[in-house]
């Protein structure tokens, strides 16, 4: 059984067709007029509001309760529960890589009443080849909703002090220097680090961790040298100069870390790559539903009750259309798929 997180809203469907842009606005906390997209399409716009949704609304969220994925599916339920003036059921279904959670929404009526929160693992296990009872294009995208990107960050006790120290002491020590990797083997972490490894010919000792926080706490401790880890889990430790940044694996430079160069701009301009999640939901659900999900939630997510909040912490908000987000898992897939062919990545 999944764990269900349940957020009602007692007003009734006649009451959110009665409302007006400002009252919505108001309910979210940003403008009337970037709700003007949503809401300026008035005849079909209003068919659509008058039977999407028509219940409620449930958002599986394939990991456990109390990480990231979680908490800000969580932050979108409550936002879209508010727009929506419905019911909006947060049901966590972990298990098998995501596998049981995504499954979940595949097979699930495609009526966009049932949503799949999730990232960059979809793209993770296509690439690796594991056993699915699915294939990823029985989903299809909504939008993105964050992006996480991750810093290369070394214990202080290591001596290194600039990326270019960081490489000639790889060079100097092959296999020697330990990297964590927060979730494990085949793991967005283990992609990232065999990733650079092969950009800059060069190899770490991986060292897999069931999570970012014992990860994190042996880093701290001395006790493993370094990692490529999301932005939003180091801010505080590198604040207190507690871990030294390096890069950053983003296309341009964090907003609360803007003194740290991106890859790029140290001469490794192939490697850039980032963790992400988004909202999809069954292949075969009509185009109409996917349009007006997209629509509202981009205007949750550039509201400031959602935003401000995770930009604080590196998350970078990233709407987009739902044709981006499906070339996105192709992308990623692509890349993946090469990058662990390449470092013999097996599923296991």
């Amino acid at each position: 059984m999944g764990s269900l997180w349940i957020l009602e809203v007692g007003l009734n469907r006649r009451m959110i067709l009665k409302a007006t842009g400002a009252g919505i606005a108001a309910r979210l906390g940003v403008p009337v007029s970037s709700l003007g997209a949503m809401f300026a399409t008035a005849p079909a716009r209003a068919q659509q509001a008058d039977t999407f949704p028509s219940g409620p609304v449930r958002i599986v969220v394939p990991v456990n309760p109390g990480g990231n994925a979680d908490r800000i599916a969580r932050m979108l339920a409550q936002n879209l529960a508010k727009l929506w003036q419905q019911t909006v059921i947060v049901d966590n279904v972990p298990g098998a890589h995501t596998s049981l959670g995504v499954n979940r929404v595949v097979r699930a009526a495609p009526n966009g009443h049932t949503l799949l929160s999730s990232g960059d693992q979809l793209a993770i296990n296509a690439a690796l080849g594991r056993k699915l009872p699915y294939s990823e294009t029985e989903v299809r995208g909504v939008t993105r909703t964050i992006v996480n990107s991750q810093v290369l960050v070394v214990r202080p006790g290591l001596g290194v002090k600039h990326f270019d120290d960081y490489v000639a002491l790889l060079k100097r020590q092959p296999g020697e220097v330990s990297a964590a990797l927060p979730i494990g083997y085949g793991s967005i972490y283990h992609l990232a680090v065999e990733m650079l490894n092969q950009r800059l010919g060069t190899q770490t000792n991986n060292i897999p961790y069931a999570g970012g926080a014992p990860a994190m706490l042996d880093i701290l401790g001395g006790h493993v040298d370094g990692a490529l880890i999301d932005i939003s889990g180091t801010i505080q430790n590198i604040q207190k100069r507690e871990l030294i940044p390096l890069a950053v694996t983003s296309p341009e430079r964090s907003k609360v870390l803007p003194d740290v160069p991106t890859f790029h701009e140290l001469g490794v301009s192939d490697f850039v790559i980032e963790s992400w999640q988004g909202v999809f939901v069954p292949r075969a659900t009509p185009n109409k539903v996917v349009e007006v999900l997209n629509r509202d939630i981009t205007a949750v997510l550039r509201s400031r009750e959602f935003a401000e909040p995770l930009e604080e912490q590196g998350f970078v908000i990233a709407p987009d259309s739902a044709e981006s987000l499906d070339q996105i898992v192709a992308r990623d897939i692509a890349l993946f798929r090469k990058v662990a062919a390449t470092a013999g990545i097996k599923p296991e």
